[in-house]
């Protein structure tokens, strides 16, 4: 057994604690104490004798057991006991199922879930190391200790507060810090010299001394822990207390399990030194029972004051329907606020907790970079914005924007420990930065088209001009030398060649959208039956036409010849597609379409044209078709897949089409023929011109 080593020491103890419990008592008010209906559970700590343990069959011992026994026996409590582990016994009370703690130390962190009741007990807290290690004498010397403690214990809590960089090793009890000390598996524990003392001795350990090393506010001050809001028990254990040490129960059981307390008379030189803390302890009641209910109302009016602010902190992350996730890294499970879920269209519970159920609703293509970004968190870096897809409840992919920052690391091994963030579906944005992507794409498109018919019509012009001059000279050379055959062969030649020059620029202009056209009203269905003879001259002999062709087609205003033109390559064309040896179907069809369509997404040129009613001829194939990179260039002039091509060829077409102010619109897949689309406006005139209208100019597709 432990003595207690100095007399005047245990009575100052005795004194101290007796002007505690009238304390607690003045302010309780006075209440008198009520006999609960129900049993109530008491906790007993094993593995911490003399204070508290347990028996070989497993029934609470110890001073603190015996001294709540007391105490509940003058306050007729009914209290059912229960010895378990520190770890077990602490989650057990935080989860309800246990109503008080026998013995436990009055710390902040403790105080925002348990109320204490006033002091039973005052030990001296010490570190304890082995024997064979070098001294430690000053806080410098803990740094890469190994610490044996139980997680949440006052020795824990105590060392959260230092700086000594010291590796933590968790035990469920004290009796396990001790064997790993013992061991080797440790190196320090920190706890009261008491039981320490009391639990070295009983396992015959000789190798664990106290450190040198002094340790300021490091004690044990022990109390009746309870439940908070239960102020009638906390006033009915106090009340116990003050009558165990009135009655001398305290101090015969303070002698059986920590040291002898031998009574003598007080003398007035014993008691001079108190009298004025004692004096100043009396005024201080008497301030704190006036002062109580100010406090209280101030207490009181702080919680409606946090309670408002952090429904206003609620408002605002509603207002900005941004997402919110916890993660604690450490247990692998993230809390996420209920719009985090809603965005996707979950709800809470159909989302998993842990970080590989995140990863499963992260699009294949993403986890990588997902992954890769994490890795550099670990790394070091704090902050963090990230952009991903998720897979939506309805099976489409979202566009989130994370953003995130660690809040927590371990200060040993600088490991994340708690990272905390929020979650924005920015979809719509993504969606609107790919429609800006491709009217970019589209206004380089039609730049570059601008800049090659300016171009175009320059050299035209130029060309034009000089060909005239040639085509002049000819003539009147061949009409001067008609008496020399030979000479007559050259200047055929020439003219030839010049009129075949002179083709070429009527094209060019017309890919520039600045040729000279004579505008009639027709019916595009008449125009095509009158290339029928023509079509069938010039085509493989294997493909065979279908007309599809709308009656009672509205008239258009065009050109019939540079039409015509437009409707005999896009059918050569598509008969080459065919091949000779390969039978296939060149397909010609008209309607009459309203645009915008209701409805429908229309895409390419078409969504450039006014609203209104417009003709379509369709060209269609079942031949070759075209692959996207071959597809991408096709109206670049002089561009050909033919051995043979020359000229502006589809070019031509497209400055014919946008001359007429219409659009031309290409589908084609390799392998599965091709599709060519002209959209014409419908003629708003009732009768047609007295004469053709000249046209020079046109729109861009």
């Amino acid at each position: 057994m432990i003595k207690a080593s100095r007399l005047g020491m245990a009575q100052l103890r005795r004194l101290l604690i007796t002007a505690g419990l009238a304390v607690s008592c003045l302010l309780a008010h006075g209440e008198s104490p009520a006999t609960p209906a129900r049993v109530l559970r008491a906790g007993v700590e094993t593995h911490s004798e003399p204070l508290t343990g347990a028996d070989s069959q497993g029934r609470p011992t110890g001073f603190a057991f015996e001294l709540l026994q007391a105490v509940a026996r003058d306050q007729s409590l009914n209290i059912e006991f229960v010895a378990l582990p520190w770890t077990e016994l602490l989650d057990g009370f935080k989860a309800g199922r246990i109503d008080i703690i026998c013995n436990v130390v009055d710390t902040p962190e403790r105080r925002s879930f348990m109320w204490f009741s006033v002091t039973t007990a005052l030990l001296q807290g010490s570190l304890f190391v082995r024997q064979d290690l070098p001294p430690i004498r000053t806080s410098t010397d803990l740094a890469g200790r190994r610490l044996a403690v139980p997680k949440d214990s006052r020795a824990h809590q105590f060392v959260q507060h230092q700086n000594w960089n010291m590796q933590l090793v968790f035990v469920p009890t004290l009796q396990d810090a001790i064997d790993a000390v013992h061991e080797g598996r440790s190196d320090v524990f920190l706890a009261t010299q008491l039981v320490s003392r009391d639990l070295i001795q009983r396992r015959g350990y000789r190798d664990i001394v106290v450190s040198e090393l002094p340790f300021s506010g490091f004690d044990y001050r022990e109390h009746f822990g309870v439940q908070p809001g239960q102020s009638e028990l906390l006033a009915s254990l106090n009340n116990g207390l003050l009558n165990v040490h009135a009655d001398g129960t305290y101090d015969r059981l303070y002698e059986r399990w920590l040291g002898p307390l031998q009574p003598r008379t007080l003398r007035f030189t014993d008691l001079r030194p108190y009298l004025l803390p004692v004096a100043v302890l009396a005024l201080l009641v008497a301030l704190a029972f006036v002062w109580q209910r100010r406090v209280l109302r101030q207490v009181s009016r702080q919680a409606e004051k946090l309670q408002l602010s952090e429904e206003r902190l609620s408002l605002v992350f509603e207002g900005s329907r941004d997402g919110l996730w916890d993660w604690d890294v450490c247990a692998n499970r993230i809390k996420r606020s209920p719009r985090w879920a809603s965005m996707l269209g979950y709800t809470l519970t159909e989302v998993g907790p842990t970080r590989g159920d995140f990863i499963d609703l992260c699009h294949p293509d993403d986890q990588a970079m997902i992954k890769a970004d994490e890795e550099e968190i670990w790394q070091g870096r704090d902050h963090f914005a990230l952009e991903f897809r998720m897979r939506a409840k309805s099976g489409e992919w979202k566009w989130i924007l994370d953003r995130g920052k660690v809040v927590a690391r371990d200060p040993a091994t600088g490991k994340p420990l708690r990272i905390t963030g929020t979650h924005t579906d920015i979809t719509a944005r993504k969606l609107a930065e790919a429609t800006a992507d491709k009217l970019e794409q589209k206004m380089q498109e039609t730049q570059k088209l601008e800049s090659l018919g300016v171009l175009a019509g320059g050299i035209a012009h130029d060309f034009n001009n000089l060909l005239s001059v040639v085509l002049g000279n000819a003539s009147l050379a061949r009409l001067e030398a008609a008496e020399t055959r030979a000479n007559a062969a050259r200047l055929e030649s020439i003219i030839t060649a010049a009129h075949r020059a002179a083709e070429l620029c009527r094209q060019l202009l017309a890919y520039a959208g600045k040729g000279s056209f004579s505008l009639t009203r027709l019916n595009l269905n008449d125009l095509i039956t009158e290339t029928t003879r023509l079509l069938e001259l010039s085509i493989s002999k294997q493909a065979r036409l279908e007309f599809a062709l709308t009656p009672r087609l509205p008239s258009i205003e065009a050109d019939a010849s540079p039409l015509r033109q437009i409707i005999m390559n896009l059918v050569i064309n598509a008969s080459e597609a065919l091949g000779e040896s390969n039978a296939g179907t060149i397909r010609l069809a008209t309607t009459v379409v309203t645009l915008p369509r209701p409805g429908a997404a229309d895409s390419g040129p078409v969504t450039e044209l006014a609203p209104g009613e417009y003709v379509c001829m369709e060209i269609s194939d079942t031949g070759c078709g075209m692959p996207p990179e071959v597809l991408a260039r096709i109206f670049d002039p002089f561009f050909t897949t033919k051995f043979t091509g020359r000229g502006l060829g589809l070019a031509a077409v497209l400055g014919i089409v946008r001359t007429h102010q219409g659009a031309l619109q290409v589908t084609s897949t390799a392998g599965r023929g091709s599709t060519f689309q002209i959209y014409l406006p419908v003629s708003q005139a009732q009768t047609s011109h007295p004469f053709p209208r000249a046209v020079a100019t046109g729109s861009v597709l």
